[in-house]
């Protein structure tokens, strides 16, 4: 069965109740502050990101615009219109370098690292640029590209990709294609392709201010990665999962676990009515929360010196309006301990003002009836102690002059007189006049006096070990608590052992604000059954002579509890050495816990 917590001061109930409030209604504050700026902060982020991305989109449409306004006129040019439909009367392969240099003369108003390349039905080739080539050398080529049947269906429209291209081996190249009519009847006549390095899209998102920390990618219509800032992903597929996303209409700004890097990650996108490219820009969280994340220190901080401040201020009025209860509670615990004075206060509050003039009422009124029982209290404890001194030591000088006659009687004379001088000491210890608290050390004196008397009787048959926790020495004890317990071991327990060398061991030590003197010795013992009923016995209101038990071990304890009060006194357990436990419990620092007043005459007890 669990102890009882003990009860809480009110001081510290209303300190912990409202300091607790104070924190918690900071902290909440602070908390959806922090919250509601985090996520003003988020859609700020939100919106200056969604517009770099549409800034960014529309610049790529521009410069996709450029090259596409430049193939169309290099499309419907009389030159071009001639060489596909045939009809320049010039043979084909004269015709081919003739074009490939017109064509370049163009190209080079524009842009030295652009490629228009044309097919014409008849799969001839038409380059305008040597050092970049289409990396499909010829027509029939083309027929395996996933994208190239989709010109088809765009109606001269130009479809832009992703694809390789070749200067001194493969780069990453942007690709425009579509396919060419003739302007008189609108007949197909071949194909164009448009083909410029990704390269060129770099300068575009330079220039595009980037307010916040950002990964961009480009993607084409098909799900490949035209562009990426990280350029490794540059001609990769996509995520599909994301790719089929922006297909669904999914809002302009989502949060996205990446691929690779498993990351949580916020994404905003446009996607181009023109080309049907989606410029991308993923950001991290930390990058969104940068300013939110000064804010929080800063609430932190706000709610460290709000703490601090609730802290001082509700000690401080928690102190002031318990300060009369505990004024109040310390009279109420000095009656019984020290005279009780009524307290003279006057108190704003009219309840604890209401509180204090009965308790005063109280005192007034238990004032003379503590004295008279108070004085009848010593009087019936004197008396009480009287009469189990008297008991004592009668019993204990009837065993020490048993013990000298049957020394005499063993003819051991000069034993004899040793004893008669010890039990002299021994008798003069034991009615000294002065005070009933001696020290530990003068009480181990006596009980060596006791062993030299039961010495000269036994011999050499018994040893005694005596143990004490160093700084004991010195602390208060009744007079004559060490030789009853020895005395007892003796007369039952070892003098009823059938053989052996006989052994008793007395340890002194301190433990939870008690001075304990544990005997045991190695006799013929009892068992767990008797020892209790023993004990009972003991703590029993009359004494055990009746019995037949002696009068020894009751005495000392109902001296200690006459004198200390509970919880101190005699207990008995089974000892390991195979006899008898005698456990005797007294407070530390015995002369300050509830000494009597002495007695008158102590010599005659």
């Amino acid at each position: 069965m669990s102890m009882l917590r003990r009860p809480l001061p009110i001081f510290v109930q209303l300190l912990a109740g409202i300091f607790v409030i104070a924190v918690l209604v900071i902290a909440l504050t602070n908390i959806f502050n922090y919250r509601l700026a985090s996520q003003m902060v988020l859609n700020r982020s939100a919106g200056y990101t969604q517009e770099s991305v549409e800034q960014l989109s529309a610049k790529i449409d521009v410069l996709l615009r450029q090259y596409d306004q430049f193939s169309q006129m290099m499309a419907f040019d009389q030159r071009v219109q001639q060489a596909l439909t045939g009809t320049s009367g010039i043979p084909a392969a004269t015709d081919a370098i003739g074009l490939n240099r017109y064509m370049a003369e163009k190209v080079r108003y524009i842009a030295n690292d652009m490629l228009i390349h044309l097919f014409d039905l008849k799969g001839n080739a038409y380059a305008s640029n040597e050092s970049l080539q289409l990396f499909w050398r010829n027509y029939d080529e083309l027929g395996s590209v996933t994208w190239f049947g989709k010109i088809d269906r765009l109606d001269g429209r130009m479809l832009w990709v992703y694809g390789p291209a070749w200067r001194d081996g493969e780069i990453p190249a942007i690709i425009g294609a579509r396919k060419l009519k003739d302007q008189l009847d609108l007949q197909v006549i071949g194909d164009q392709f448009v083909v410029f390095p990704v390269e060129k899209i770099n300068r575009i998102i330079g220039e595009t201010g980037q307010r916040i920390e950002r990964k961009v990618q480009v993607m084409d219509s098909s799900g490949n990665i035209v562009y990426s800032t990280e350029h490794r992903e540059i001609g990769t597929a996509a995520d599909q999962g994301l790719f089929a996303k922006f297909g669904g209409n999914a809002q302009p700004f989502f949060e996205w676990t990446t691929r690779e890097e498993h990351e949580r990650m916020y994404v905003t996108y446009a996607t181009s009515s023109y080309s049907g490219w989606t410029t991308i820009a993923y950001f991290k969280r930390e990058a969104v929360y940068g300013d939110a994340v000064q804010i929080w220190i800063n609430a932190l901080l706000t709610i460290a010196v709000g703490i601090v401040v609730a802290l001082i201020l509700v000690a401080y009025f928690t102190w002031s309006l318990t300060k009369p209860i505990r004024h109040l509670a310390g009279g109420m615990n000095s009656i019984g301990r020290e005279r009780i004075l009524p307290i003279k206060k006057r108190f704003a509050s009219r309840e604890i003002s209401f509180l204090y003039d009965n308790y005063n009422r109280m005192v007034n009124q238990l004032e003379e009836v503590i004295e008279r029982l108070s004085e009848q209290q010593i009087s019936e404890q004197r008396a009480q102690l009287v009469a189990l001194k008297a008991q004592f030591r009668p019993h204990f000088l009837y065993n020490s002059l048993n013990l000298i006659y049957w020394t005499i009687e063993d003819k051991r004379y000069d034993a004899a007189q040793e004893m008669t001088l010890a039990l002299s000491d021994l008798l003069r210890y034991s009615i000294h006049p002065s005070s009933e608290l001696v020290t530990l050390r003068e009480d181990l004196a006596q009980l060596e006096r006791y062993l030299l008397l039961q010495r000269s009787r036994y011999g050499e048959k018994f040893s005694v070990d005596v143990e004490i926790e160093p700084g004991l020495e010195e602390q208060r004890v009744i007079r004559l608590v060490l030789q009853p317990l020895v005395e007892n071991a003796f007369h039952h327990g070892l003098e009823k052992k059938a053989g052996g060398d006989w052994y008793i061991r007395v340890n002194l030590y301190s433990s939870d604000d008690k001075l304990v003197c544990s005997v045991e010795d190695n006799g013929e013992g009892m068992d767990e059954a008797a020892s209790r009923a023993l004990e009972a016995q003991i703590h029993a209101e009359h004494l055990l002579e009746e019995k037949g038990g002696g009068i020894g071990l009751t005495n000392l304890h109902k001296q200690i509890r006459a004198y200390f009060g509970l919880p101190y006194g005699l207990t008995l357990s089974q000892s390991p050495l195979g006899g008898l436990r005698v456990v005797l419990t007294l407070p530390l620092h015995a002369a300050g816990h509830n000494a009597l007043p002495k007695e008158g005459g102590d010599g005659a007890a």
